[in-house]
């Protein structure tokens, strides 16, 4: 079992409800100020597009 990121548990967790049918507008929208407050506090997520992290060119 590879173990995931605590942003990608909770994207992961979000998508899962999503395909049950359950609207996740609200806690996308509280999950992106906690991740920007935590960023701002530098609490080591990268923000970058996936592909930036990877070293590719973003879209």
């Amino acid at each position: 079992m590879q173990h995931k990121s605590w942003p990608a548990l909770c994207e992961s967790l979000l998508d899962r409800l999503e395909t049950l049918g359950a609207d996740t507008t609200t806690e996308r929208a509280e999950f992106g100020v906690l991740m920007v407050d935590c960023c701002m506090k530098d609490c080591g997520a990268d923000l970058r597009p996936k592909s930036a992290q990877m070293g590719g060119e973003p879209k």
